[in-house]
């Protein structure tokens, strides 16, 4: 006899959704829609369900994951500033402003020293 387990197919299927985005990419942009607003609008929503993949860690599992939490909110900030760099290019503007490093602020997660590691972008 088997039992549902709700939260495993609930999983189950944003993996799939996850997957289908990940194989189909930019085919599932609608006709006439500007590819960079779909793409930053696409981005949004993965910076938040990266947020969101954190914090079910914790609360599925009943204990705190600080690890987990603090790689998904730098996972997020990786994403928006992915985001921000593909609008600034959208507007003909150098990804990264002039002088700036293609670096987003500190990761959030501490290093095994306790510091933080700021994350670089490929540019």
């Amino acid at each position: 006899m088997t039992v549902e387990n709700t939260g495993v197919a609930l999983a189950r299927q944003a993996s799939e959704a996850l997957r289908r985005l990940d194989h189909q990419g930019r085919a599932l942009r609608p006709d006439g829609v500007d590819r960079f607003s779909w793409s930053a609008d696409v981005l949004d929503e993965l910076a938040r369900l990266a947020e969101t993949l954190g914090a079910a860690v914790e609360h599925v599992s009943g204990e705190t994951a600080p690890g987990a939490e603090s790689h998904a909110r730098a996972l997020a900030t990786a994403i928006v500033a992915h985001r921000n760099s593909l609008l600034r290019h959208r507007d003909g503007d150098h990804p990264f402003p002039r002088g700036d490093d293609p670096v987003v602020p500190p990761a959030i997660a501490p290093t095994s020293t306790g510091a933080t590691e700021p994350i670089t972008l490929a540019g």
